[in-house]
């Protein structure tokens, strides 16, 4: 019966996210790769991203850190690369007491854990990209994604 309710749930995933690249090497002209590390000091279980070409919604990625990595996995491709200029992903994230993997379940199976809206991404993605962001405060009660490098510096 695990096995029956794994494979729906799989199915599930697939029909409602866009397809995903599974490693950085597979990143071709039609995909890019987020990495984002948390540095915001908020503490979560998942962080959820809608995809939207304008207005009509193309699907989800909910992430949390692969055992060994302290970063969460966002890959994205798309079916024609020029639809990339018109992609809206608003970031979400999920408190849950369950186990991060299975509150990204619970959201596959449409029960959401307590979500907070966090920051629309406000850039146009290169295909073939792999973008290195940390998640960390404005200073105003507000977060924002930048890039990896940009932190490094300013922490220097």
């Amino acid at each position: 019966m695990k096995k029956w309710l794994s494979v729906i749930l799989c199915l599930c995933l697939l029909a409602c996210a866009p397809a995903l690249a599974e490693d950085e090497d597979e990143v071709d002209g039609n995909s890019f790769l987020l990495k984002v590390w948390n540095q915001s000091g908020i503490e979560f279980s998942y962080l959820r991203f809608d995809f939207y070409l304008g207005e009509d919604y193309v699907g989800l990625i909910c992430s949390c850190p692969n055992e060994g990595e302290d970063f969460y996995r966002v890959p994205y491709s798309a079916e024609d690369p020029e639809e990339l200029e018109k992609l809206r992903i608003e970031c979400s994230y999920g408190i849950s007491d369950l186990s991060p993997e299975d509150a990204i379940l619970q959201v596959m199976m449409g029960n959401p854990a307590e979500e907070h809206a966090l920051l629309t991404l406000d850039f146009v993605p290169e295909a073939g990209q792999t973008y290195e962001l940390n998640l960390v405060s404005d200073g105003e009660n507000g977060w924002m994604l930048v890039p990896a490098e940009t932190v490094t510096e300013t922490l220097r």
